[in-house]
């Protein structure tokens, strides 16, 4: 038995204990009352194997469920995070992790809306993403479609891109739902997640994605506490639609529902089914290749002999009609055409910021702006696009299957096929033609001798030198280490044994290793640039010389050494074919800087962290808690959850000589038991031009500052002194305060 399973609260189990759990159908609270009602109308003329065609993908895939006697055009979904994926004319937008390192909720909003916009010109009804699973283990191989290390920023993150798809009347997919944080075994491996760490950490980001409105969730692969996800009771159930209410309709991922489980994922509150069964505890598909749900189907045969009844295949329905009715899309939706040319200037422009503005300057001693004299040699395959030099040739560095050449973001189900790409060199080299200065490129990653030469030759022309390296990552499997692919290390080591003025170009999936070079006094100034898409080049290019002054934060703590990180996958299993295979969340509550917090690690960047080309003052912090007489417990399913109980004000000055943006953030250190040392709590992104001030806000609900009662099924507020902290970083506080309530 688990653990973990043990704790979950005792009215879930008296359901259970009553006969076969069912989740409660649809109640249209939330904005949705109008939606379902036209829903249950709709599908109220419907007969059994219409509303059962709704809830499997049929042979015109990726369409879903139509009925054309009633003018139900079904639904088309696609792909992902990062854009319309294999779509022609389909823009490739910067990784979903970059998005959550801008922190800056108005940069986000706009990139949801641009891909929203493109989705719905070709005829998408359902984009999936936003993708909000925790990157709990540094090397996770989806972090890059992920939104960061940290439960508040996620959900924040999440729900700017819910509310900026849906704004074009597509729906917006949140996923993967729940306890999908790592790649390795994720078919037969079984996430095992305690009560309390499952609602503060991992169904916390979800929470906020249906707040926002979300239209849909997609289920995972794994197990969640020996339970397949797609067909769990506790999490379905009673976690999303019990406690966050949630209206819209639930799809699993492609053959996430195992043989055997159908009936129960009907009625644990799958509505829609992609893919055919796969057997339990494996990576094989099920014999026959029957599709779980559908016409003629393993629900079919459910519903007929009474395991499901038909009050919930009229909700599987409801749900997935009232969500096409909330979108707007019964009224001029446009026709499915993948080859809809949805490429516009507005959306380069916009690719270019987004990318600018989530760039990470981690180091940077004096080498950066560029000035605009300076010479340049460029070194490291992923400044272009062609790899000259031999053993690995590479001709496009942007098609799908590519690891070597510029880096736009990880690959797998979500990559997007960019219709071109901008590289470092090519707009180093637009740079030196408008500014008649000139660039030298070798990007071969593997002949170090030539690159020390090279290097060396620098230093004589009193040139600067950039070394732009990656990382490989893609759904499918996890990273076993966090180096630079194709010798990226050794290459700056290389360059920066003879070059004096070193800047490193990190395109990175998530945190990397900086052990080998990070102290070298040649290495004068190191960017994160994550997965920038198209724009990569101009991107990189505007923060080199300074048009954009960076304003990025890490999203996640980089670590000295890989054994500092508080979870790491055991890359040695192997598929037992007969149960799960248990991956336990041993660290609890203790993810990413918390671990590093508790445990007094000192990380090589915290999370947080990310210089300007501009210096910021903290001052005048102001505390001012509730003076109400408060109760201590609110339901999981209250909505006095979101009242502001207090609000932290404090002002922030641009002390430096050029304008640019700072992103203060609130961290609160709670005096719940068992709780982290602090956990980040609000964030803003504050533009100022010189010697500027601005004093900016931040409210703090119920939620925020409670824990999740196990033992009652709710959050409450504990007693005793709430401590506040300012800072630029997780580590790097300016302002410290707190705060108590009177408490009923």
């Amino acid at each position: 038995m688990h653990i973990a399973a043990l704790l979950v609260p005792a009215v879930l189990c008296a359901n259970i204990a009553s006969g076969q759990y069912v989740i409660p159908a649809a109640d249209g609270s939330n904005g949705w009352a109008d939606a379902l009602a036209k829903a249950k109308t709709l599908v109220g003329q419907m007969t059994t194997e219409e509303k059962l065609n709704i809830t499997q993908q049929n042979s015109a895939f990726p369409r879903v469920g139509e009925v054309d006697r009633l003018g139900y055009t079904g639904l088309f979904y696609a792909d992902g995070s990062e854009g319309v994926r294999g779509a022609p004319f389909s823009s490739a937008f910067p990784m979903a992790l970059n998005g959550a390192a801008s922190f800056d909720r108005n940069l986000l909003y706009r990139r949801a809306v641009a891909i929203g916009e493109e989705a719905r010109a070709k005829g998408i009804n359902v984009q999936f993403g936003p993708g909000v699973n925790i990157l709990r283990t540094p090397g996770a191989g989806r972090a890059f479609e992920y939104q960061g290390a940290d439960p508040y920023l996620s959900g924040q993150t999440a729900a700017e891109h819910v509310k900026g798809v849906q704004s074009q009347g597509v729906m917006s997919m949140m996923r993967h739902y729940i306890g999908n944080e790592q790649e390795t075994g994720r078919r037969w491996t079984s996430s095992n997640i305690d009560d309390r760490t499952a609602h503060e950490v991992y169904l916390w980001p979800f929470q906020d994605a249906v707040q926002a409105g979300v239209a849909s969730t997609m289920c995972s692969y794994n197990g969640l506490n020996g339970t397949y996800a797609c067909a769990d009771n506790t999490s379905l159930g009673k976690w999303l639609h019990e406690e966050l209410k949630f209206q819209g309709w639930v799809l699993s991922d492609y053959g996430a529902v195992v043989a055997g489980q159908e009936a129960n994922a009907a009625n644990a509150g799958l509505d829609s089914v992609i893919g055919a069964a796969f057997t339990s505890y494996s990576d094989s598909p099920a014999p026959g290749f029957k599709y779980p749900f559908g016409p003629s189907s393993v629900l079919a045969s459910a519903i007929a002999n009474g395991t499901v009844s038909e009050a919930r295949l009229d909700d599987m329905a409801n749900r997935i009609v009232s969500a096409w009715y909330k979108l707007g899309q019964d009224n001029g939706f446009p026709a499915l055409n993948t080859s809809t040319n949805a490429l516009s200037q507005a959306h380069n422009d916009l690719i270019r910021e987004i990318g600018s503005k989530s760039i990470v300057l981690l180091k940077n001693n004096g080498t950066l702006p560029l000035a605009k004299n300076k010479s340049l040699y460029v070194f490291g395959q992923a400044a272009s696009v062609d790899l000259k030099g031999s053993p690995y040739p590479v001709s496009f560095g942007f098609a799908p299957d590519a690891d070597m050449g510029t880096f736009l973001g990880g690959q797998g189900s979500s990559y997007v096929s960019a219709p071109y790409v901008i590289t470092l060199l090519d707009a180093l080299a637009e740079q030196a033609r408008s500014q008649g200065t000139q660039v030298f490129g070798y990007t071969d990653n593997f002949n170090h001798t030539v690159q020390a030469t090279y290097a060396a030759a620098a230093i004589t022309a009193d040139a600067t030198c950039l070394v732009d390296v990656r990382q490989t990552c893609s759904e499918g499997y996890d990273r076993q280490n966090l180096t630079a692919s194709w010798e990226g290390d050794e290459t700056i080591v290389a360059v920066a044994s003879q070059c004096a003025n070193t800047a490193v170009i990190y395109s990175a999936c998530g945190p990397f290793n900086v052990t080998a070079w990070v102290d070298h006094p040649n290495v004068t100034a190191i960017l994160n640039a994550g997965g920038l898409g198209q724009e990569a080049g101009h991107s990189l290019v505007d923060v080199l010389y300074g048009v954009v002054n960076p304003s990025a934060r890490l999203p996640y703590s980089i670590a000295h050494d890989l054994g500092d990180y508080a979870a790491l996958p055991d890359f040695t299993i192997k598929a037992q074919n007969t149960s799960f295979v248990d991956v336990e969340y041993t660290e609890g509550l203790l993810v990413d800087y918390r671990w590093f917090d508790k445990n007094n690690i000192e990380p090589a960047f915290a999370f947080g962290f990310g210089l300007s080309y501009t210096t910021f003052d903290y001052s005048n912090l102001s505390v001012q808690p509730s003076t109400a007489t408060l109760d201590k417990f609110a339901a999981a399913n209250s909505t006095e959850l979101y009242d502001c109980l207090a609000l932290i004000t404090i002002d922030i000055t641009n002390s430096g000589t050029v304008a640019g943006s700072e992103v203060p953030q609130l961290y609160i250190g709670s005096p719940a038991d068992g709780a982290p040392v602090k956990v980040l709590r609000g964030f803003e992104t504050v533009g100022l031009d010189c010697k500027a001030k601005k004093t900016v806000s931040y409210n703090l609900t119920r939620r925020d500052l409670s824990f999740w009662d196990t033992y009652n099924g709710g959050w409450t507020l504990p007693s005793g002194e709430y401590k506040v902290y300012v800072g630029a970083s997780s580590r790097d506080i300016r302002e410290n305060g707190s705060f108590r309530f009177t408490l009923k």
